[in-house]
């Protein structure tokens, strides 16, 4: 992706993969990462004209477990 932006989260980290599924399902609007220094941390890269659609998916995945946008 080319001018992407980093958007981090605190997640419960038995959903990681299940985010990493429904974002690759989403064909193209981000690439998750995992931070293995701080357990339960990712973050997303994404572009600006994805970005707000991460977030969305983020807050609707928010509602089934724990998600925390913790910087933009």
């Amino acid at each position: 992706m080319k001018d992407t932006k980093k958007i981090r989260y605190k997640v419960d980290p038995k959903e990681i993969n299940f985010i990493d599924m429904i974002i690759k399902a989403y064909e193209g609007i981000g690439t998750v990462n995992v931070d293995h220094d701080n357990p339960g941390q990712i973050w997303i890269d994404v572009t600006e004209g994805t970005e707000a659609e991460v977030k969305e998916v983020m807050a609707d995945l928010g509602d089934q477990f724990y998600v925390e946008l913790i910087e933009e």
